[in-house]
């Protein structure tokens, strides 16, 4: 990664999140306590393993990525019996898989939470919709809010486009 490596991004959406409150996560992202983090690299090492966990990370996969695989551990996001059956175990490190069968809490990560968001503040839009949620006890997710033109995706997408698509109206090819 050009600015910051693995270790240190999941370090700082651990941190984010020490600081901020869990309304703001998305529902799979509540449902699980936390952001799920996957390590992709072609260069872990099984001993270092520890070393993952304690930065934040919740699960890992090696390059060449098998898509397949990819899928079966990303389920554990949202069945706990996929997630049970694809924790670490001495011997299927090259599987790739999550590291425990729970997800950790969020405080469980080696960082020190800083009373900013990593890299920036947040912007006014970001301000008044976590202002106005308070205010009215209910949260409207991140992409529900881009599609119902509450905030700006970056893109200058106006509340009456369809979320998913260009600004010519079509949905891009994936």
């Amino acid at each position: 990664m050009p600015i910051v490596d693995g270790l240190t991004s999941a370090k700082m959406i651990r941190s984010f999140e020490k600081s901020h409150p869990t309304f703001i996560l998305s529902t799979r992202a509540s449902l699980n306590g936390r952001v799920p983090i996957i390590a992709v690299s072609a260069s872990l090492i099984e001993k270092e393993r520890q070393q993952y966990m304690d930065a934040g990370f919740d699960g890992w996969i090696l390059k060449p990525i098998s898509f397949s695989r990819l899928s079966v551990i990303m389920n554990g996001i949202v069945d706990k019996q996929s997630r049970e059956d694809n924790v670490y175990a001495p011997g299927r490190w090259e599987k790739g898989g999550w590291f425990q069968e729970t997800q950790a809490d969020v405080y469980a990560a080696n960082t020190e939470p800083s009373n900013r968001i990593p890299g920036s503040d947040p912007s006014d839009n970001v301000k008044r919709i976590v202002r106005e949620e308070n205010e009215r006890d209910e949260y409207i997710p991140g992409p529900q809010a881009v599609k119902e033109g509450i905030i700006d995706d970056g893109d200058n997408v106006t509340g009456s486009q369809k979320f998913g698509e260009d600004k010519t109206g079509s949905i891009p090819a994936v």
